[in-house]
């Protein structure tokens, strides 16, 4: 369909602001707005552009060129394809080539304040510490916008320690959030080393942290700097029992035994019993954090007891994170209050751990204690705000409207070229450089001018920009813009004809696709509802649909009427719980049974959802159903409880399923 002017279907006054302020969104001109459905074949000169990106991103400058001399940059895109040819001339390595310094200075002065102008200081940034130009990189890191690749921060460090300075607080702190150290963090770090600002003892706190993250590369490359042998290094770690048979070195026999217990937590303990007598307490106390952690991974039912040996550990908080979650599981309440003890205070202060550190309080007779921490994430618009809220005696409501954009402030948005080249990108099908565009222009904003993007953004039927970035407003907010509902009519009939919750199912595709109906994910997934192609041919072959092709998964009523029927397939297939249903949207129905089968009672939703040992799938549940519960109050108007939503997850003994 043309999408000039076509509104996503929205309700209350939401819609009100569209049929008032729709002729001024649609009258920006030349405006480029994302499509509801794929869009058409792009000309010859646009498709140009968007192979001269591809070429660019493979590094192939001649197919760039070609490519680029064919293509006609959209309006306020042109400096991408300078920008594009810059970055090959960056990324030139050939001895003799010439450093495109001056072109590089001449494009930061012709696009100040753009992206595209920040993206290219990255790299020109890359390239003078590459080779040795200390002196332009020094001048050019404050100028630095977007300070997001630690690679940069840890090449400032290090020029700092060449002209004798300390090494600053952003390159350490870069450097320690790294797992993989790769060419700029590993230099930063040697010339630390060197510089004697990095002793054995924090080398030992690196190759531990290293270890955590089972980073194979950078615990060679720490070790080297701690003087181990690199082939030894290299022996314990492809076969670390072999490694355990004959240890010659503790730091060696610590990377075997953390490395076995990252594969195999149960045969590391016998070992840890015996040849663990080599190590210090601290390295035997990290390795059993090591073992609970991977227990934990894979619900082991002695993950918890394990934990206990692990609470003298030297770890990070990704490890007693994981620990917690052992000691949740097992229902366990002083063990939880142990391990959150050794969070770092930025750990403890994470709205997860507020919240179950408070129920442990709570479990131990410390009510007021445990209400004063409940009151510090109460109302907040997450997971645990909703429950401590509800914990408390206030169910989920919907804030206070404000008031929408006025006509000057959707002519401030509709205005802003970066939101327009955003629009331009999204035409063309690049939608990560269009968000990347969009994004950048929200730094700083304030309420007014965020609520006003979204609904700009909404009107576009950029519905993904719309809920992003109204998610961002701090005290002044608009659920309508956070919880979008467009094609009600549509979706309601599907979800009816499932017998299923609209607001179940509109939480479940706000965090799939953000309503991006033609998106596509990396692994192949289609449409708002993310169906893979082989889902979608079962689901076919179920419905009766003889003639069905993969590509009518991006059609809106397809896409919807089979991802509501596969929803109500694995919700029967688990018994009627949202939280393993939602789980096996996401990781397939076999992984929930699995999960549940290692229960040994019954526990709340609440407490399945935090120790479902997969992220991705521990943070999935947990947002659709607190969208869910969102919806619901946006929709009936009235207060909603989260924790009824959740229900209980009843342990039953695992069984394969027939459901893909």
């Amino acid at each position: 369909m043309s999408f000039a002017c076509h509104f996503p279907v929205l309700s209350g006054r939401f819609a009100t602001i569209f049929l008032i302020l729709g002729s001024l969104a649609c009258g920006v001109p030349g405006e480029a707005r994302a499509r509801a459905t794929p869009a058409p074949a792009l000309a010859p000169a646009s498709e140009a552009f968007v192979q001269a990106r591809s070429a660019a991103a493979r590094g192939d400058v001649a197919r760039f060129e070609t490519a680029a001399a064919r293509a006609v940059a959209p309006p306020g895109l042109k400096p991408y394809l300078d920008y594009w040819r810059l970055q090959l001339a960056l990324a030139d390595e050939r001895a003799g080539a010439a450093m495109p310094d001056r072109r590089v200075q001449a494009f930061l002065r012709e696009n100040p304040g753009t992206l595209v102008a920040d993206l290219l200081r990255r790299d020109w940034l890359l390239n003078l510490a590459k080779r040795g130009d200390w002196k332009t990189f020094d001048a050019e890191f404050p100028a630095w916008i977007l300070r997001d690749d630690a690679r940069v921060f840890c090449l400032a460090g290090k020029a700092n320690l060449l002209r004798g300075a300390a090494p600053g607080a952003e390159a350490l702190a870069a450097l320690e959030r790294t797992r993989d150290l790769g060419e700029n963090c590993l230099s930063f770090l040697t010339t630390l080393v060197n510089a004697s600002a990095y002793g054995p003892t924090e080398l030992r706190a690196r190759l531990l942290l290293a270890l955590e993250h089972n980073n194979a590369g950078t615990i060679g490359e720490v070790a080297a700097l701690l003087g181990l042998d690199g082939a030894a290094v290299a022996g314990a770690l492809a076969n670390p029992e072999k490694a355990l048979a004959s240890p010659a070195d503790s730091t060696l026999t610590l990377i075997a035994l953390t490395r076995l217990a990252r594969s195999r937590p149960q045969a590391a303990v016998p070992r840890l019993e015996t040849i663990g007598t080599a190590l210090g307490e601290d390295d035997r106390s990290f390795v059993w954090s090591q073992i609970a952690a991977s227990a934990m991974r894979r619900l082991a039912p002695e993950a918890a007891a394990w934990t206990r040996r692990a609470l003298t550990a030297r770890a990070s908080d990704d490890t007693w994170e994981m620990l917690a979650r052992a000691a949740l599981r097992a229902q366990d309440w002083p063990l939880l209050l142990a391990t959150t003890e050794r969070m770092t205070p930025a750990g403890r202060l994470e709205p997860t751990w507020v919240y179950w550190r408070a129920r442990a309080l709570r479990a131990q007779g410390q009510t007021a204690e445990a209400d004063a921490q409940l009151r510090t994430i109460a109302g907040q618009f997450h997971f645990y705000g909703q429950l401590a809220a509800e914990d408390l005696g206030e169910l989920t409501r919907i804030p206070a409207r404000g008031a929408p954009p006025t006509p000057a402030e959707l002519v401030e948005a509709g205005s802003n070229p970066g939101f327009a080249r955003a629009m331009r990108f999204y035409e063309l099908g690049m939608r990560p450089e269009g968000n990347r565009e969009w994004n950048y222009q929200l730094r700083g904003m304030s309420d007014r001018q965020l609520l006003a993007a979204a609904t700009h953004a909404c009107a576009q039927s950029i519905l993904d920009r719309c809920v992003n970035t109204a998610d961002r407003t701090r005290s002044e907010h608009d659920f309508d813009l956070r919880f979008v509902s467009p094609h009600r009519d549509e979706l309601a009939s599907a979800a009816s004809e499932r017998g299923l919750d609209p607001a179940w199912v509109y939480g479940l595709i706000r965090q799939e696709s953000r309503f991006i109906s033609d998106a596509r994910s990396s692994a192949g997934a289609k449409g708002m509802m993310q169906i893979m192609p082989a889902t979608g041919r079962w689901i076919a072959r179920k419905l009766g649909v003889t003639d069905f092709r993969v590509e009518q998964l991006d059609e809106l009523s397809v896409n919807l009427r089979f991802g509501t029927f596969y929803l109500k397939t694995v919700l029967d297939d688990l018994e009627g719980s949202p939280v393993l249903a939602s789980a096996a949207y996401n990781a397939g129905p076999n992984r929930p049974r699995s999960w549940r089968a290692t229960l040994s009672g019954s526990v709340e939703g609440a407490i399945f959802a935090e120790i479902i040992p997969f992220s991705e799938t521990r943070d999935y549940v947990k947002k659709v159903l607190s969208n869910a519960t969102y919806y619901a109050a946006v929709f009936s108007g009235q207060p909603q409880s989260l924790r009824a939503r959740l229900g209980s997850v009843q342990a039953r003994p695992a069984a394969p399923t027939a459901v893909p």
